[in-house]
């Protein structure tokens, strides 16, 4: 079957010789107008708004997530009219990525014409990344994420060869591609990791002869580093030329308002984050814990409209238009006008003396604290076993060491949690008890206790463990085996006592009998009856530390709702349902 010309097709008028001989070449595409060969560039699909990693060299795989940018690269190198026509369409819609990996790396990005750099709109530059920046683009930001993998880097010095290549290989290209770039409207991010400070300004000092960028966003070390920060923070500024150290005008007199307006004005910053809600570890110290991982889709796993205003403030990664890279300022010492994610305010409890009392008044009441044991990264917060005590629990830091004993009267909600254990746990002669005792005799006459809500949760294991882990409470199948882990809970709970004059007090328990054959089938054939079991020990619990007249249900216990990181798996607080 002949082919029907192309000019017929479109029905044009043409001086085409009607030769219906085989052999006669048919006519090239120059020969059309030029409105004509845009329609074919359209009919052809060619390449938009796709991520492309210009520094693959030819042979090598691409970056999975990346499109490929061999045909279309091949088809810009016909010639000078088509090259011309196309370039300023590719290299304006579609997010350009390379990578740091030999001494050839950057040669496409030198190659580029004038031409072609001029009409870049997105530009992502990863010099040396020392965590994962493929799919999910922070180690450890999701279940599953390697500690580490053979893609990372390892951080930057000024000592090496190699790290000297790397360095001058920096400077060369970025000399060329400023010279041409239309800054304006490039959206340019950068991330080097460094392992000292003092080669920031080296690996920034590039930067300082591009343009006012349209967007600019820099990352300098994969783990929060103040200092860090702050130079990717004013190198960013200055290279969109929002340097806001010259803008600086005179202070508004904060100081000088009624004190409780003031209060009112820090009722709106990040002193009270997006849920209300904040925990604390002592490794990550005060932060989030969502019970979902994304916004946005549709699986059981994503926000859902009670949670979904705080999103804003978390995973800022997710909002970028490309996914070559995070520049979370929670994460890694970098800075990105994009990021609003949630961060303990520091700055607010610098400013002064007077700021600071209000900072931590405000802090310290209008959010609920949680102080929950640390799980492995995988949605177990809280769920993970222990067998035996620690030297020191958390709660005990908490109100011992990490709030001051000056502004413990502002607490207004406090949640502990106690992980699932093994019997016997937290044993009346061992340091991490006498610690608990000790900590609660001399925090008492500090905390507000009629405007203090207390929760105690002991936790179950996670719904989601492995099956490899070692059984836990599997052969509890008499009342004294059951016994052993409610003692615990009363061991555990008798030092409150001498919370005299607490307005609130509310326990959740894990039922001893949940991973048992027989619990099991009680679980799904006599749930109502296994609730009322759960909620008698509670009660128990509670009036022991609040009199026998206390009832936590008509205090709101049922209304108080759960925390993020019990919301994240349904499991084991039967008093809960």
């Amino acid at each position: 079957m002949r082919q029907q010309r192309i000019c017929d097709y479109l029905g044009l008028e043409c001086s085409h010789r009607r030769c219906r001989c085989r052999c006669t070449p048919g006519p090239s595409i120059l020969s059309f107008p030029s409105d004509i060969r845009h329609q074919i560039y359209q009919e052809a699909d060619i390449i938009s708004d796709r991520d492309i990693d210009l520094g693959r060299l030819p042979g090598t795989v691409p970056h999975y997530f990346a499109t490929s940018f061999g045909d279309t690269y091949a088809l810009l190198q016909t010639n000078r009219t088509i090259y011309t026509e196309l370039s300023s369409h590719i290299y304006s819609t579609n997010r350009f990525f390379i990578h740091y990996r030999t001494h050839r790396s950057f040669q496409r990005l030198r190659s580029l014409s004038p031409t072609a750099l001029a009409s870049l709109r997105h530009l992502t530059i990863h010099l040396i990344v020392t965590s994962c920046e493929a799919s999910y683009p922070c180690c450890n930001a999701y279940c599953g994420q390697p500690k580490s993998c053979d893609e990372h880097d390892r951080a930057l010095g000024m000592s090496t060869k190699r790290e000297r290549t790397i360095l001058n290989e920096k400077t060369l290209t970025a000399a060329y591609i400023f010279r041409y770039i239309r800054s304006s409207t490039l959206h340019f991010h950068f991330v080097c990791d460094i392992s000292t400070p003092d080669a920031g300004p080296c690996v920034l000092a590039p930067l300082s002869t591009a343009g006012p960028l349209a967007s600019c966003a820099i990352r300098l070390a994969r783990r929060p580093h103040s200092i860090l920060e702050g130079l990717a923070r004013d190198t960013a500024l200055r290279a969109m030329g929002r340097d806001h150290q010259a803008t600086l005008t005179a202070p508004f007199r904060f100081l000088d308002l009624p004190v409780e307006l003031q209060k009112h004005i820090l009722y709106f910053t990040d002193l009270v984050s997006p849920l209300c809600e904040i925990q604390y570890s002592p490794t990550r110290a005060y932060h989030l814990h969502y019970s979902t991982c994304c916004c946005g889709g549709t699986d059981p796993m994503d926000c859902h409209d009670p949670i979904h205003h705080a999103c804003a403030f978390r995973n800022c990664w997710q909002r970028a238009g490309g996914r070559f890279g995070c520049f979370c300022s929670v994460e890694h010492a970098a800075f990105w006008t994009e990021c609003r994610c949630w961060q303990p305010p520091t700055a607010l409890f610098l400013v002064s003396k007077a700021v600071l009392e209000l900072a931590r008044e405000v802090f310290l009441g209008a959010n609920r604290f949680l102080i929950v044991p640390e799980g492995d990264g995988c949605d177990r917060t809280g769920r993970e076993i222990v067998d035996r005590t620690p030297e020191r629990m958390p709660a005990t830091d908490f109100l011992t060491q990490v709030v001051p004993r000056g502004a413990l009267r502002h607490l207004r909600f406090l949640e502990v949690v106690f992980p699932p254990f093994r019997t016997p746990w937290m044993l009346a002669h061992e340091p991490a008890f006498k610690q608990w005792q000790q900590a609660i005799e001399i925090v008492r006459d500090h905390l507000t206790l009629p405007a203090l809500t207390l929760r105690v949760c002991f936790a179950d294991k996670s719904p989601y463990d492995f099956p490899y882990n070692p059984p836990f409470r599997t052969t509890i199948n008499n009342k004294e085996g059951a016994m052993e882990i409610w003692v615990s809970y009363m061991r555990i709970m008798y030092p409150l006592r001498g919370l005299k004059g607490l307005s609130k007090l509310f326990v959740h328990a894990a039922w001893p009998y949940e991973w048992t054959e027989r619990g099991n089938w009680r679980r799904r054939e006599q749930r109502a009856a296994v609730q009322r079991e759960v909620r008698d020990v509670e009660a128990r619990l509670e009036r022991m530390v609040m009199g026998e007249e206390y009832e936590s249900e008509s205090m709101g216990k049922r209304q108080l709702g759960m925390s993020q990181w019990t919301n994240d798996a349904l499991v084991g607080f039967h008093s809960y349902l």
